[in-house]
């Protein structure tokens, strides 16, 4: 009976060791992968999309004109879905400095952000228009949210005239696209190779002031793929819908102005999907239940299909009967996909249990 108890013991203590040394290897290759193929292609796109406004709103400013106003909010788009894509990111140098905030400050039920706006462009206040200045006041005044406001609000259509307080309004713009131009290419910066915050994600150790093990890594990866989905599902898709048609909130929906909701939702599902089949995690998934991450790649893709259908503004949308059913239905979809693949994720490579994705624990 003895033999048999340490012959089971020593068993499973090679099972356990073997188990281990397998996600230690998987969490760095998990870590290299998601570096390489989502973290820096995507802000790396971010940076050079917001590059690229800049000059376009700069353009507008020394040659007012319908089509330079045209461009510059073309350009406004392409920067919203470079960041959508990252935008489920919420550590390393995107979380120091508030630069989360300052790029994109949202959810903002009480308008702070427009009606800050607002006030500068009343007031014409010249600090606005410097990016040494803008950068130390309020974050609502910062990124891409008062950017749309200046490109789409009330108001805006006169940028592409050099009448009144257009000029100022542009130079407003204008300061806040410098701004994010240079800070979004900090970022990208940062993620490159010998940048401060890849030394860090791919070194864990002891000394680290980030990550102490492999596995830590992994946990914020898993955070953001669940947490990507879980802001679509329950803030932002829900925070539109309301409970009813009656109690619905369009206005809340993030770039609700420019028109550009859906291209945001459809960049953050796109986001976590690229995250998901290119780091390795699906690969975790299929190795506890073969095919589920099918399943889940399915429910992500159907939803980024439908969306991707919907041409109508959100103010229709959120009324319309059928868009609604759809809609809810997908919040459905998701629940279930991101449910799934996080039991199978945390599972599959030793994670805690007992988290909200978003909370930060």
């Amino acid at each position: 009976m003895r033999r048999l108890l340490a012959s089971g013991a020593f068993a499973l203590g090679m099972l356990s060791a073997a188990v281990a040394a397998h996600a230690e290897a998987d969490h760095a290759a998990i870590a290299k992968a998601a570096l390489e193929q989502y973290i820096r292609p995507g802000y790396a796109a971010l940076a050079d999309s917001a590059g690229a406004l800049k000059q376009s709103v700069d353009t507008l400013c020394h040659d007012p004109s319908a089509e330079g106003l045209k461009l510059a909010r073309d350009a406004f788009a392409v920067t919203v879905a470079a960041w959508s894509k990252v935008e489920p990111i919420r550590f390393g140098p995107v979380a120091r400095e508030h630069r989360y905030e300052r790029i994109f400050f949202w959810p903002d039920p009480k308008g702070i952000g427009a009606r800050q706006v607002r006030e500068a462009l009343s007031k014409l206040d010249q600090s606005v228009t410097k990016e040494e200045e803008l950068a130390a006041k309020s974050v609502a005044l910062q990124g891409l949210p008062p950017l749309q406001y200046l490109l789409y609000g009330d108001g805006a259509d006169a940028l592409a005239t050099a009448n009144g307080q257009a000029p100022f309004r542009c130079q407003f713009a204008a300061s806040v696209a410098g701004s994010l131009a240079q800070l979004t290419r900090e970022i990208a910066n940062d993620w490159q190779d010998g940048g401060a915050a890849s030394k860090s994600y791919l070194a864990p150790g002891p000394a680290n002031q980030t990550y102490h093990t492999a596995k830590e890594v992994t946990l914020d990866l898993f955070k953001t793929f669940t947490g990507g989905i879980e802001t679509v599902r329950d803030q932002k898709l829900a925070k539109m819908l309301g409970a009813s048609a009656e109690r619905a909130r369009p206005r809340l929906a993030p770039f609700y102005e420019s028109g550009l909701t859906f291209a945001d939702v459809i960049g953050n599902l796109e986001g976590t999907r690229d995250l998901f089949t290119k780091s390795g995690l699906a690969q975790v998934v299929h190795e506890e239940s073969p095919g589920v991450e099918d399943s889940i790649l399915f429910d992500l893709d159907h939803a980024i299909e439908v969306m991707s259908a919907i041409s109508a503004p959100v103010a229709e949308v959120v009324h319309d009967e059928d868009l609604r059913a759809k809609l809810e239905a997908l919040r459905v979809s998701l629940k279930s996909a991101v449910t799934t693949a996080g039991d199978m994720i945390a599972r599959g490579a030793g994670l805690a249990f007992g988290f909200n994705a978003m909370d930060g624990d």
